[in-house]
């Protein structure tokens, strides 16, 4: 049967129910050999179903309570570089995917068309159209699963942009009771999705929403569907309506507190999702009574990795960033990975420069050069020098997304063999994919994991990955949070500056979260340990309101 994805209460609840009592026979005699035999037997011999069927999920929740004795660097989306076993990789010439290509030419249900489109889609592959076409035939199939109304959703906004296109799947989406089930919230709705709604349009649309947002005994906004309100939000920032779209996602954390709370989790996944709607509303101390005492059925070696590292989260954004750095330096103790111990050398008590790439106006360059390390996005010795009164001189350390590092990886190296260059900071998703790596070149054993949706920017990594190892001071140059004229400074990039069809800029409202980043460089300022210089100062003075106006007045953004 496939999988369905509404009503997730009790469905993780149920979940969570199976995983204790699996968990609980895995610490008898012989119980780990009968999970093991009952998840053979369950799993499906269609590569489609392994993550698109109930038996298939029930397959993997049973293999999940097992131990994983494996000596390899693996990625866990919640604690980042573990040791383990590793699973052939999304890379599409491997034999993982070809299986699915197969499975979906010989068996095209919604299943195997979602799961392939799931590889299409992973930022190390990065075919997202493909991965859009692949939705749309999955959605053609069953349009009752919301997988692949996600895909269409998100795939479709960083792709082609049609917005028309998109709302095919949005509008099943719609209740069948309430205000938005009538015709005319259904025909607003639509002209919010046209290629390019009027100023009427946009009108109508947000006073439909806002009046919504403003029956608070009712709550008809946030007991909408969480794709739905996804839908909603995005459209809006992309169209500069920053402050709607903010406040819509709002409710679409309120929603999802309401669908977890009181209920035993399966998973840390669910456990991350329910801090992070916590942090995303500011409630910092529910955050932390939920942190403390989560109602997981299983403790497992890997769960409590995963519990410790939330609860360091939880506690960086209070303003402690000890639990974090001692939580670093065990699992480095047990663990080590290349470039570790140089990058702690590197920042441990050090001050430290964060240079980001913007045109702000600043001329800090003497001033950036007076730290005792420089990090930058990006190592562009070109760029940098054309801007020397702006951004200094000096590049010790780069950070790259992981795509961008392949693409430069010469120039790298030979800056890096030159002495440069001191050090490559990737993504700990890549690791695994990377048998060779240069003594140069550093994965970040993990991220910030209390985003409720997305994943964070470069500014706000780079800052979470500093923090890990104790430095003196981190010092913010040339960030200005998307509210200046352009989004880059002149020749740091030569692609699209605004949202549009193919443009990367739509990753900023599509895969992350312009109010959630700066809440975040704000949290991280309560260690003590972060200043912020010229416009990033300015910045991040402001109320939340205050920047979400800026953006909508200045933002270069949106297509105005």
């Amino acid at each position: 049967m496939a999988v369905n994805l509404h009503n997730l209460r009790g469905k993780i609840a149920a979940a969570a129910l199976v995983k204790g009592a699996a968990w609980n026979l895995s610490r008898l005699p012989r119980g780990r050999r009968t999970i093991t035999a009952t998840a053979n037997r369950l799993h499906p011999q269609d590569a489609g179903e392994v993550t698109g069927s109930y038996r298939g999920l029930l397959a993997q929740l049973l293999r999940d309570v097992l131990p994983d004795d494996g000596t390899e660097v693996i990625y866990d989306p919640i604690a980042g570089l573990l040791s383990g076993t590793v699973t052939p990789t999304a890379d599409l010439s491997a034999l993982e995917n070809s299986a699915l290509e197969n499975s979906a030419r010989t068996h095209p249900g919604a299943g195997s068309l979602i799961a392939l489109a799931a590889a299409y889609r992973k930022p190390y592959v990065g075919r997202y159209e493909d991965a859009l076409h692949t939705y749309e035939r999955a959605f053609a199939h069953n349009p009752a699963d919301l997988r692949s109304v996600e895909g269409i959703i998100n795939c479709g906004a960083r792709t082609t942009f049609d917005w028309p296109r998109i709302w095919i799947a949005v509008e099943t989406l719609l209740p069948s009771r309430g205000t938005f089930a009538t015709e005319t919230a259904r025909q607003i709705l639509a002209g919010l999705f046209s290629a390019h709604p009027d100023q009427r349009q946009l009108a109508q649309a947000i006073e439909l929403i806002t009046e919504q947002d403003s029956q608070q005994q009712d709550s008809q906004l946030q007991d909408q569907h969480q794709l739905l309100l996804e839908a909603l939000s995005v459209r809006l920032q992309f169209l500069g309506q920053f402050a709607v779209g903010a406040r819509v996602r709002e409710h679409m954390a309120r929603n999802r507190i309401s669908e977890l709370r009181g209920i035993p989790l399966e998973s840390p996944l669910w456990l991350k999702h329910l801090l992070g709607a916590h942090v995303l509303l500011g409630q910092y101390q529910q955050a932390q009574r939920r942190a403390a005492a989560p109602r997981l059925t299983s403790r497992d070696p890997k769960t409590r990795v995963q519990l410790a590292k939330l609860r360091a989260d939880v506690a960086l954004v209070t303003g402690h960033p000890e639990p974090l750095q001692e939580h670093i330096l065990q699992r480095a103790q047990q663990m080590p990975l290349p470039g570790e111990q140089r990058m702690r050398e590197l920042a441990a008590g050090r001050r430290v420069a964060v240079v980001g790439p913007a045109d702000t106006g600043d001329k800090l360059g003497d001033l950036i050069d007076s730290y005792d390390l420089v990090v930058r996005t990006r190592y562009q010795p070109e760029f940098v020098a054309q801007h020397r009164e702006v951004m200094g001189t000096r590049t010790d350390i780069a950070y790259y997304s992981g795509r961008d590092l392949h693409a430069m990886l010469d120039e790298v190296n030979s800056a890096a063999e030159a002495g440069a260059l001191q050090m490559v900071v990737a993504r700990p998703f890549s690791a695994p994919l990377i048998a060779e790596r240069p003594s140069w070149l550093r994965f970040a054993r993990t991220e910030f994991g209390l985003y409720f949706r997305g994943a964070p920017l470069a500014t706000q990594r780079i800052l979470y990955d500093l923090l890990q190892f104790a430095p003196a001071e981190i010092a913010l140059f040339n960030v200005d949070f998307f509210t200046g004229s352009t989004p880059y400074a002149a020749d740091y990039r030569d692609r699209s500056s605004s949202f549009g069809p193919y443009s990367p800029m739509n990753d900023v409202v599509m895969v992350h979260d312009l109010l959630t980043e700066f809440r975040h460089t704000k949290a991280f300022q309560r260690t003590g340990l972060i200043t912020a210089h010229g416009a990033a100062g300015q910045v991040l003075a402001l109320t939340d309101e205050q920047y979400l106006q800026l953006l909508e007045a200045q933002s270069p953004l949106p297509q105005r």
